[in-house]
């Protein structure tokens, strides 16, 4: 019953509640009927008792005092036939007992209760006294109960058929009277309903009376007027919303595409810087190399040969007659050894010159593989991703002398976008760097790690001991458009934030504050994400 309750309907439940208020009513009434009735019962009973036991004395009296033992026990023996009477004694001055009937052995014969209404016990002593001579005293016990189950005989069944009555005459009255009275909620209730189902604001109820229903309806209708224009409201302004969504989806994307375009700008520049300070370097090899061939002493060579050219035919004369030939051999000494330092010389340059021709190579090579298609899945190596954003990054590590220090852990492979990667990793050595750049220079350290954070996360961790970030600025840092450099732009580490959520895993940064350092690490899955249509059937591992 108590289940089914709270989804009744409201005329169940006030047919319920009134009928079980009248029979508890009725119930709490015949309770008090029936106490009342039991007093005034024992209040009957015990001036009975007393009474019949005033008689039996005065009948007893004239047998005791001619010592009339059988006439003394007949004075009792009337009594036997009442239930109600437990026990009673006949007793001399003495105490001595004359005559008995019933349990007088008992103890609780001997022993009365203080408490009769309880107990439904009657104690009743009645002196004996004969020409103003006590001859002692009558002591009856008398008990109530049956008196008391009489009455309770009488009153369960008048008590059940009263009950039965009201709940036969109640139940369809009830029932008639809560249509009565809850006939137009029924109906504001139905209309409610429509509403709801068909989001008909012109349904409207229908007004029978200026009782608290009928305000109740008129207000409803009054409500729905207002619902109906702000409904009209709110489909003009969700109109407009959706207009407006489209316009910042769109601006969003610009923004987006144009962060992307600022890193990768922003990379193309470190590139340059690259290329350029090589070319420096080239250019200054090359310089020399021109000095040397201008300041060669192969010129002298010549004119030795000069010397030697008249006396090719016969040398003889000229060797052993002409001061000037007997200092040709010193010469020609001094002049091997000065080319052959011109020659080592230039080597180096040259040795120089393919270096740094092979570093722009290696940076070209990087930015290659940086910019090609965006979107394409590939088996990737961490170590090799970090290693093209150092060479990407080259010349300004050995311009601002910082020392990279790797823990990379080895044969770990991810699926995912190289192009996308590189972007992040490129501009969090450069912010590493730019980071270093006020502290001494062999202070200047960078740590580049790698990690697998659980069975399916790659971990690439940056860390640097430079200028440190404020708890202030650690929650604004990948806000669109913030930074604390004065060249910044703001565009790097918020793109990077929404490149490694569309990447299927995030970039977050740590500090414990200015002149700490900083740490940023950038989780992938080490496979692409779900939603990704560009997934290779390949594994991700080696």
């Amino acid at each position: 019953m108590i289940r089914w309750l709270p989804d009744a309907s409201l005329r169940v439940k006030m047919m319920g509640a009134v009928i079980a208020t009248t029979l508890v009513g009725i119930m709490v009434a015949s309770a008090i009927l029936f106490v009342h009735q039991a007093l005034n019962q024992r209040q009957l009973f015990q001036s009975e008792v007393e009474s019949l036991a005033q008689i039996i004395a005065d009948y007893a009296i004239a047998p005791i005092t001619f010592s009339d033992h059988p006439g003394t026990q007949a004075a009792l023996d009337v009594m036997n036939g009442r239930e109600d009477i437990v026990a009673a004694e006949l007793r001399n001055s003495d105490g001595a007992v004359l005559a008995r009937i019933g349990a007088t052995d008992s103890e609780a014969f001997r022993s009365p209760s203080g408490d009769a209404i309880h107990k439904a016990e009657l104690w009743v002593r009645v002196p004996l006294n004969h020409r103003g001579e006590s001859l002692g005293e009558l002591v009856m016990l008398a008990t109530f109960s049956p008196a008391f189950r009489r009455t309770v005989d009488r009153f369960l069944p008048a008590l059940g058929f009263t009950l039965f009555g009201a709940l036969v005459v109640l139940t369809p009255f009830t029932w008639w009277a809560g249509g009565l009275l809850l006939g137009r909620l029924h109906e504001l209730t139905w209309n409610v309903t429509q509403i709801a189902s068909t989001g008909d604001y012109d349904v409207r109820a229908r007004i029978t009376g200026d009782d608290e229903v009928g305000v109740l309806t008129r207000n409803f209708n009054a409500m729905l007027d207002e619902l109906q224009r702000k409904d009209q409201v709110l489909r003009q302004t969700n109109g407009n919303l959706a207009e407006e969504i489209q316009e910042r989806r769109r601006l969003e994307t610009a923004v987006v595409e144009s962060s992307r375009i600022a890193g990768m700008a922003e990379v193309a520049t470190g590139v340059l810087h690259n290329v350029g300070n090589v070319l420096n370097s080239i250019n200054v090899s090359a310089q020399l190399v021109r000095e040397k061939i201008d300041q060669s002493r192969v010129r002298s060579l010549g004119r030795t040969a000069d010397l030697l050219a008249p006396h090719v035919e016969d040398p003889e004369p000229f060797l052993t007659t002409d001061p000037k030939a007997k200092l040709l051999p010193r010469f020609i000494v001094e002049l091997h050894q000065q080319i052959l330092e011109e020659q080592n010389s230039v080597k180096r340059e040259i040795f120089t010159l393919t270096e740094n021709l092979e570093h722009i190579k290696e940076v070209v090579a990087a930015q290659q593989r940086f910019a090609g298609t965006a979107g394409v899945m590939e088996n990737l190596d961490p170590t090799e991703l970090f290693e093209d954003a150092l060479k990407i990054n080259r010349s300004s590590l050995e311009r601002h002398v910082v020392t990279i220090n790797r823990e990379l852990t080895p044969n770990l492979r991810l699926v995912n976008d190289r192009h996308n990667i590189l972007q992040i990793l490129v501009n969090l050595i450069s912010n590493a760097i730019q980071a270093v750049k006020p502290i001494p220079s062999e202070s200047r350290v960078v740590t580049l790690s790698t990690e697998l954070d659980d069975q399916s996360t790659i971990a690439f961790r940056v860390t640097d001991h430079g200028i440190g970030i404020s708890q202030e600025n650690l929650t604004r840092i990948f806000q669109h458009g913030f930074t604390t450099r004065h060249d910044g732009h703001g565009f790097g580490l918020h793109s990077g934030a929404n490149t490694a959520k569309q990447l299927g895993g995030k970039l977050r940064a740590e500090s414990a504050g200015p002149g700490q350092g900083a740490s940023f690490t950038l989780e992938l899955p080490q496979q692409p994400p779900v939603h990704d249509d560009n997934v290779p059937a390949t594994s991700a591992k080696p």
